[in-house]
């Protein structure tokens, strides 16, 4: 008797940017058993960042990020995000952090909301919806970006030019482009 294939799963995933008015998030769908380091690409570009800060995973009280030398020379205290995968440490309606820019101190709640069929029965990234437009690099966090804000709004404000220069006059803090965003996600491995 022929085995029937399994259809692939998929997990449908919740990313909110943690400690920020009005919330910044997105929802997205990867395969349940993609691994960390290709999660974290995903964050990566659904969310909007450049990928030029450090970043790690802790769920339940396990660190997990990429393997490379502390520069006070001893090993960092991470699990291998290239060798783990999803499904294998969080399942539906589990809720980890991931933290991305140490010094900015951006972190994320990601939830997985549920489980369920690729409806294309591939491998696939893909951005469901989102709000609001990532704030920019190094923007000081979550307590220096509405700060930013603060100064680009108001022309009187002492540092409104230098800011507006800095972020540039065509960024608009409420604007999610979800088209753009997938187009970006075609490249991440599944």
């Amino acid at each position: 008797m022929p085995s029937k294939k399994e259809p692939l799963k998929l997990y449908e995933i919740k990313i909110t940017l943690m400690e920020l008015a009005p919330a910044i998030w997105r929802g997205v769908l990867v395969p349940r058993d993609i691994m960390l380091g290709d999660l974290h690409h995903v964050i990566q570009i659904a969310m909007g960042w450049e990928d030029e800060h450090l970043h790690e995973f802790e769920i339940g009280r396990k660190r997990y990020g990429p393997m490379m030398a502390d520069p006070f020379g001893s090993e960092l205290a991470l699990i291998n995000e290239a060798i783990v995968h999803l499904n294998g440490v969080a399942k539906p309606k589990a809720k980890f952090v991931y933290s991305y820019d140490f010094g900015d101190d951006w972190r994320h709640e990601i939830q997985i909301e549920r489980e369920l069929e690729s409806e294309s029965g591939k491998r696939e990234v893909r951005c469901i919806a989102g709000e609001n437009a990532c704030p920019p690099e190094d923007s000081g966090g979550p307590f220096g970006y509405p700060s930013l804000l603060d100064a680009v709004s108001d022309p009187q404000h002492e540092q409104h030019d230098e800011m507006l220069e800095w972020i540039g006059e065509d960024f608009d803090p409420l604007r999610f482009d979800l088209t753009s965003t997938n187009r970006r996600l075609t490249k991440v491995k599944a």
